[in-house]
């Protein structure tokens, strides 16, 4: 074997390897077109805005939460576990309250007690309102329920705004008026809103102020409020304390109410026109620069069982679905508004506004209702005037035990003894002729007055409305000795306050120390005795 030729070889076989791991040179990149750069910048442009897309999309499942409504399982809240409850018995309508739950509900349809509390007055909540927004259909509607609305309640001044506050406020005192309202207008509302007054103000100066039409000279001044109203009669431009002042307007320095002469309803106008203004402005495109300083004063003074993503998904519903401030309604609550019953604590008849149950009916089936089948008559509780002017609900048992007997008693006079006279005038006796029983020289003591009513104070036995205006079936008068406590027993209810005070002759009268409470006869009626 030559050895050379295995190396020729071997040398062939390396050098082979070698060209193998050799590269072949690389070819220079040709320059981007003009137009290839902009497709290109196209190109990154349409990824990144996919992107961005993914991203809003998937923190917008977050950001804006469609709200769950809530089973509302809780039982009724207590109200006292002193007060035994009235035995009489409810109205009878014959018809079964309807299981609205069970027949489902409307499509993206919610409901909201709205509730403002002043911190001012002592936290009460002066103003209650319910809302309903269909989404669908981009409709708000919005029912203001008088402050002074009565509500069949165990205590003595059964007015709705006591309602929370009596409960405690809080979960409780929410838990209590939602079930309050619930008898008002049938049905449960979906979620609670409570605002403090304040926040309104705040709202009104972060946005700029608000133009409004003033109804009326309003120069009101309370110190130990620290309250000072002195706005003038015109459309001019309000700035939050302003508005404030508006909202807490109810009367001037004089006593002159203003537009406020029909109790309260002058008011709640004033006030529903007034928000009105606010959502006008609220709803324009420039106050969106705003939206850090409504998050602050919302986050400050508002409290509600909705999350931040179940508000702005409702926000998110109202700007893109095209709310219109036509198609935000506000209305009052039907009822009548000049109504009074008798308070036994304070002796006196107390102003009421007394629900028409049909005409809420009425109003709720066609504005408020969440439901796919109508609310009833039997699904709401409302207090109503009887034909002798007293009280009695149309879905349960007056809860107040005292209410109906003191405004019996308030109608009776009471009766005060006359005095006895122990000795009889030597000349007015005949010589030898024997005096008859009666027939003595004493001055004779007419009978009390046979008036079942007093004229000062006290309402008369009628009813101050039809039973067609309120809503409630005619009922006979009942027995006054069976409603009415007997004169020589014990009263629970004090005789009315505002007839002139009289001192009570006889030992056999009732103290006031024996009830608590002042008692107050009319004054009687009596002929001058012949001499």
């Amino acid at each position: 074997m030559n050895p050379e030729k295995e190396n020729r070889s071997g040398g062939k076989h390396l050098a082979k390897k070698e060209d193998q791991g050799r590269h072949p040179p690389r070819q220079a990149k040709k320059p981007l077109t003009s137009r290839q750069k902009v497709l290109r910048v196209v190109y990154l442009i349409v990824v990144f805005l996919a992107a961005l897309v993914v991203v809003v999309f998937a923190v917008s499942r977050f950001l804006f939460v469609k709200p769950e409504i809530p089973v509302r399982t809780d039982p009724q809240p207590e109200e006292s576990n002193t007060v035994t409850p009235s035995t009489e018995s409810p109205e009878i309508t014959g018809d079964e309250a309807p299981d609205l739950a069970a027949a489902g509900r409307k499509e993206d349809y919610y409901t909201f007690l709205l509730v403002g509390r002043d911190t001012g007055g002592g936290g009460n909540t002066d103003t209650i309102m319910v809302v309903s927004y269909d989404v669908k259909n981009q409709e708000l509607n919005a029912m203001s329920i008088p402050r002074d609305t009565i509500v069949n309640k165990s205590w003595d001044i059964k007015k709705i705004n006591s309602v929370y506050n009596y409960a405690g406020g809080g979960d409780k005192g929410m838990a209590a008026l939602m079930d309050t309202v619930s008898d008002t207008i049938g049905f449960a509302p979906d979620f609670h809103i409570v605002v403090e007054w304040e926040a309104v103000g705040k709202l009104a100066t972060a946005i700029g102020g608000v133009d409004f039409e003033v109804p009326v000279n309003m120069n009101y001044d309370d110190p130990t409020q620290d309250l000072h109203i002195h706005i003038n009669k015109g459309f001019q431009h309000l700035d939050g304390e302003q508005v404030m002042q508006v909202l807490r307007f109810r009367k001037n320095n004089n006593g002159a109410p203003g537009i406020y002469n029909q109790g309260d309803i002058g008011r709640i106008q004033v006030q529903q026109d007034l928000l009105m203004a606010i959502a006008e402005k609220l709803l324009q495109p420039s106050v969106v620069s705003h939206i850090p300083d409504l998050v602050d004063i919302f986050m400050e003074n508002v409290e509600t069982d909705l999350t931040i993503p179940n508000l702005l998904w409702l926000a998110k519903s109202a700007i893109q679905g095209g709310l219109r401030t036509d198609s935000v309604n506000f209305v009052t609550m039907p009822a009548n508004y000049n109504g009074y019953f008798w308070s036994y604590s304070i002796g006196r008849n107390e102003s009421y506004v007394f629900p028409y149950a049909n005409d809420i009916v009425e109003l709720v089936n066609q504005d408020f209702n969440p439901y796919l089948t109508d609310v009833t008559r039997a699904n709401l509780d409302i207090v109503y005037k009887k034909s002798d002017g007293s009280i009695a609900a149309t879905g349960s048992a007056i809860r107040d035990s005292r209410a109906n007997p003191a405004y019996y008693a308030s109608l009776r006079p009471a009766v005060s003894e006359s005095p006895t006279e122990t000795e009889t005038p030597a000349e007015t006796a005949s010589p030898g002729e024997s005096p008859l029983p009666g027939a003595s020289g004493a001055p004779t003591e007419t009978a009390p007055p046979t008036e079942t009513s007093p004229s000062t104070g006290t309402p008369p036995p009628a009813g101050t409305e039809s039973p067609g205006e309120s809503g409630a079936p005619e009922e006979s008068t009942p027995p006054a000795e069976t409603q009415a406590p007997e004169s020589g027993a014990p009263s629970e209810a004090p005789a009315p306050s505002q007839s002139p005070v009289e001192t009570p002759s006889s030992g056999e009268a009732q103290s006031p120390g024996d009830i608590g409470i002042p008692v107050f006869t009319p004054p009687l009626i009596a002929e001058t005795p012949a001499i």
